[in-house]
């Protein structure tokens, strides 16, 4: 793999990345990233369907999507408000909203898919630390860390009976299949519902607007998922540019002409409608709460090379102390 990526930021070029015969979501030489090979982590990563490309990621795809679809509004609204309700009756510190903004889409999911578990805490955590060993960037110790977690998560989810997770095992038809993916849905609602979460109470304390609006706006103006990868699978061109085989792109999914929060093509992320009834029913029930304005006036970006997601802090830490939510 060519370690410096190309880049295309056009919508013409974005478009034609995203939709290219001859670029793959992994390299050719690496299905799975190395130092998840021989860990729990291994047979997850290579069932995902974010990790496959060709017929395999269609079927898979269209399985999950006709999953997804069964559960309706209302399911998600009100598990929703019921899971805020449980997470945080009370609000009274920044590091509590960060915690909840990366808490309330995971439970969620959670809730939804029957996953057995008395602490929610650690439920979050063993998410969070999956995230960043998919997430590109994790370090020799996160990739270790979030191996673990998927160990972790694989057992809850043995024992998984929700509706959502019935629909995946009907849709799929593969068991083992629709558990990986379970997994993976909690993987990729985590940072990105985060984010528009974040992001949209931060316009919130700016002006006010319906919240529809605002969460709009965050999807079209700073999506929290900003970037994101793809690999020549032979020798090709993009964008009137050669690539040879190995070379990594890396596509802006955020261009002067358009915004492609939820990607393009065959990847296109099928959770948008799941995120943003989250995001909105989420910020609902932090408006009962009579959160204090000043919560929102300190907050650091994440360390994430393709996620935009604010986490909100009391106290300035040093880098030694910094920790993730």
């Amino acid at each position: 793999m060519t370690a410096c990526p190309f880049s295309v930021a056009s919508r013409q070029a974005v478009r034609e990345a995203l939709t290219h015969p001859h670029l793959g979501v992994r390299p050719m030489d690496e299905p799975v990233p190395a130092a998840l090979i021989g860990t729990p982590a291994q047979s997850i990563f290579a069932s995902l369907v974010r990790m496959n490309d060709g017929a395999r990621q269609r079927e898979l795809k269209g399985a999950i999507e006709a999953a997804l679809a069964a559960i309706t509004d209302d399911e998600i609204r009100q598990t929703t408000v019921y899971v805020a309700q449980r997470l945080a009756a009370s609000l009274t510190t920044a590091e509590q909203l960060t915690r909840f903004n990366y808490a309330l889409p995971i439970c969620v999911l959670a809730e939804l898919l029957g996953v057995a578990y008395q602490d929610r805490s650690a439920l979050v955590d063993e998410v969070l630390d999956f995230v960043r060993c998919i997430a590109p960037g994790g370090s020799t110790e996160q990739m270790a860390a979030g191996a673990v977690a998927a160990g972790k998560l694989q057992a809850r989810m043995q024992q998984a009976d929700g509706p959502l997770f019935d629909q995946l095992c009907q849709h799929i038809g593969d068991r083992s299949l629709a558990i990986a993916n379970a997994i993976g849905l909690l993987f990729q609602a985590c940072e990105g519902t985060a984010g528009l979460i974040g992001q949209t109470l931060l316009l919130a304390n700016q002006r006010h607007q319906p919240v529809e609006a605002l969460i709009l706006e965050v999807l079209q103006q700073t999506p929290p998922i900003h970037t994101t990868r793809r690999f020549a699978r032979q020798a090709t061109l993009l964008d009137g540019q050669p690539l040879p085989v190995g070379q990594s792109v890396l596509v802006q999914l955020k261009t002067p002409q358009e915004s492609f929060a939820f990607g393009y093509g065959a990847h296109r992320c099928p959770g948008e409608r799941w995120a943003r009834l989250i995001a909105l029913a989420g910020i609902g029930h932090l408006s009962t709460l009579n959160v204090k304005p000043e919560l929102l006036n300190q907050f650091r970006w994440r360390v994430s090379q393709n996620a935009c997601v604010p986490e909100f802090y009391t106290v300035e830490e040093s880098d030694d102390d910094r920790r993730d939510f």
